[in-house]
């Protein structure tokens, strides 16, 4: 599996401690607790958010769905820090948040089934050079088979027109999701109660066409 690029803490938190973020309760990593006891004892839904940017999406699905559980994963420290901002101010408990990269999330959840797998906007890495980097290949749809069970729903979107043809065509190879839905329109955000994040407002105000995609497993 790809390794993580980039600065995990962003410039303006450079005063941030990250051993703050990561005592937190709803914080969890390769050494936690939290992800065998509440597979043990919580809300019988489980939902993944892969790249939650900063988390306005997290946020909403938890308040609309209260009985279901939420675990999300971003490397980015600083999207995490939202993230927690935004937990204690609307007193969410059902979400769960790490900046483990996926393949190390894995093998953590070997025992979940996620019903919905949300992936918005994932980094469309333009450069030739650069799109073995992306995070939606053959090989990360195979895994995705390996935590989803029949029914779950792949929710993803893209304003890279490349990436959105990458990721027709990954699907299509592996044969154990099928498309139910692709849309190209503003309101397909809207009609899936999907919160408008801060990268689908970038893209309708430049004008970029956002590619809405719904898999559902065989």
């Amino acid at each position: 599996m790809l390794p993580f690029y980039g600065r995990k803490l962003s410039r303006k938190n450079k005063n941030f401690c990250p051993r703050t973020l990561k005592a937190n309760e709803f914080f969890f990593d390769e050494s936690s607790s939290n992800l065998s006891k509440e597979i043990t004892n919580s809300k019988s839904i489980f939902n993944l958010e892969i790249g939650f940017g900063k988390g306005e999406n997290l946020i909403y699905q938890s308040q609309i769905k209260k009985d279901e559980l939420f675990f999300a994963i971003d490397p980015y420290l600083s999207g995490g820090l939202s993230l927690l901002k935004g937990i204690e101010f609307n007193k969410i408990s059902n979400i769960f948040f790490s900046d483990l990269p996926f393949a190390k999330f894995l093998n953590l959840a070997k025992n979940f089934s996620f019903k919905r797998v949300y992936i918005l906007f994932p980094d469309p890495w333009p450069k030739k050079k650069h799109k073995k980097r992306r995070l939606i290949n053959e090989k990360f749809v195979e895994n995705l088979n390996k935590i989803t069970t029949s029914k779950s729903e792949i929710i993803i979107a893209t304003d890279d027109a490349d990436y959105s043809n990458q990721i027709s065509k990954t699907f299509s190879n592996i044969k154990t999701f099928e498309l139910f839905s692709k849309r190209n329109d503003y309101l397909s955000f809207q009609d899936n109660d999907i919160y408008p994040t801060k990268y689908y407002t970038k893209a309708r105000n430049q004008n970029r066409k956002i590619n809405f995609f719904i898999f559902t497993k065989l």
